[in-house]
């Protein structure tokens, strides 16, 4: 190949890639919960929100069947909505939710 056949190829290669990196990016933009999605089901549990702040602190009694229902319903990015700061809580709750 002569050197012009190299670079013309080389510049459409690199723009195939930069539209295939931005097309994936814009689908993780997309998949993102908002918070009011991920609160929603926890809402609508008597108490699950109070258990679930709870939860945070360390007490995991209020956690019950129909919330954990609710918890174990979650899509893993809302987890740093629900605990923002504690990524560390998201295990201890699924393990006393039942979820390993």
């Amino acid at each position: 190949m002569e050197t012009k056949q190299i670079k013309v190829m080389f510049f459409i290669l690199s723009v195939i890639m930069a539209l295939l990196c931005h097309h994936q990016s814009e689908a993780q933009a997309q998949r993102k919960p908002s918070p009011d999605d991920c609160f929603s089901s926890i809402k609508k549990v008597q108490g699950c929100v109070d258990a679930v702040k709870a939860a945070t602190k360390g007490d995991f009694k209020g956690l019950g069947k129909d919330c954990c229902h609710a918890i174990n319903g979650l899509v893993d990015d809302c987890f740093p909505i629900i605990f923002p700061g504690k990524p560390y809580i998201v295990a201890p709750v699924k393990d006393a939710c039942g979820v390993n």
